[in-house]
């Protein structure tokens, strides 16, 4: 007897997943985590299968062979789903790892955090109280509608082992059902402190923020605009926002008042988006992903003097907002405060130090030592690599 595949949709990402191969009672386990992510309204677009099953004594996933046993199936199959899924998505949509949960009305929050640091945790304790979208993946469209990923929550048991993970499906756990169309009212990074005192939400930095989101996101720069896509994310509902607590039991209230809009009548923050001329380093996608070339070798000078001028060196994206900037090179983020954003952006042509002063006088005032503090802010940009002096050899 079989139970015939599932029609599961993946933050858009249509599969057929057919487990009867396994046999029981671990096909009905398998359908009993992903009765979840099967239930809601049929996907749109292409539906591609999805085969899991036993060959030659190995467990086998897309026609792929694992050597791992029935324990650690589910963990495998969840994790091998999402990076497929991923896969099919990049380019399309911005993909944030991130918990997700949403008020009836489809008002979503994502929680943004690093690998082991409190997504799934977020996802079980506060999807008791808001509908459950995701505990790893939040996809966000261009319109900022969220794609939903009901898979089942993985829980890390050994810190030092990120593969000793048990799955519970979110109807095992009793989590709120999202409605079916979702949009992202906040965007939250998860900042958690054994020792607070008190929960409390802040708002903080857009700059700040992307320096920490950029890197909790799946192949953003494969997008079109892909700072624009995160810039929107980050500012809806009134943020960037951080979430400071020691349990997240409470912040359920915290929460809630995001996704009814408590930071709507927040003054939204102003940004800006560059595109360098930096080639975007995509990979085939039909390669295995490499690691980022690392930024170009910054020019070997004893110091800028301030004489000449100076140049921007090659970059792929900057965004600039409340004073700072990000500035993105060889796929790398870096962000530059101050005066070092006043500098750089200043450079969208070759300047000298006295159009630079000049530049610095207008933007943060006079100052006794004007021509010393360029200087050495000019020397430290061409030290990190973002500067370079018109006409340098690089080595």
């Amino acid at each position: 007897m079989t139970g015939g595949p599932l029609l599961v949709d993946a933050f858009g990402a249509a599969w057929s997943l057919d487990v009867d191969g396994l046999g029981e009672p671990m096909a009905g386990r398998v359908r009993a985590l992903w009765t979840r992510a099967a239930s809601g309204p049929a996907p749109e677009g292409e539906v591609r299968p999805y085969v899991v099953g036993r060959a030659d004594g190995l467990l086998s996933l897309a026609g792929v062979p694992h050597r791992a046993s029935d324990a650690e199936l589910p963990y495998l199959l969840s994790r091998a789903l999402t990076m497929a899924s991923i896969h099919r998505r990049t380019g399309q949509c911005l993909l944030l790892h991130a918990a997700g949960v949403s008020a009836p009305d489809g008002a979503t929050v994502a929680l943004v955090a690093a690998s082991g640091t409190g997504k799934t945790t977020a996802a079980r304790v506060l999807g008791a109280h808001l509908g459950y979208v995701s505990d790893e993946t939040v996809a966000v469209e261009d319109d900022l509608t969220v794609r939903p990923w009901a898979k089942p929550l993985s829980v890390l048991h050994d810190p030092t082992d990120p593969f000793d993970k048990t799955e519970s499906g979110p109807d095992e756990l009793g989590l709120v059902r999202a409605p079916a169309e979702l949009h992202l009212a906040a965007l939250v990074l998860l900042s958690r402190d054994p020792a607070a005192q008190a929960s409390r939400l802040e708002r903080v930095p857009l700059v700040e923020a992307l320096a920490e989101v950029v890197p909790q996101t799946s192949a953003l720069l494969r997008l079109e605009h892909p700072m624009e896509a995160v810039c929107s994310a980050l500012t809806a509902g009134g943020g960037p926002w951080r979430l400071h607590y020691a349990e997240i039991a409470e912040c359920v209230e915290l929460v809630r008042g995001l996704a009814e809009g408590r930071g709507a009548d927040e003054e939204p923050v102003a940004w800006a988006c560059e595109r360098g001329d930096e080639p975007a380093l995509l990979e085939d996608d039909d390669a295995p992903p490499s690691p980022p070339s690392p930024p170009s070798p910054p020019v070997t000078v004893e110091g800028w003097t301030g004489q000449g001028p100076v140049c921007r060196t090659s970059f792929q994206h900057a965004v600039h907002a409340q004073g700072s900037s990000l500035v993105i090179r060889a796929q790398v983020p870096s962000v530059l405060p101050g005066l070092a954003s006043t500098v750089w952006r200043a450079l969208e042509e070759p300047r000298g130090l006295d159009e630079l002063v000049e530049r610095a006088v207008a933007e943060h005032g006079p100052h006794p030592d004007a021509d010393g503090i360029l200087t050495a802010t000019v020397s430290a940009l061409v030290a990190s690599g973002h500067v370079e002096p018109v006409g340098a050899d690089r080595p």
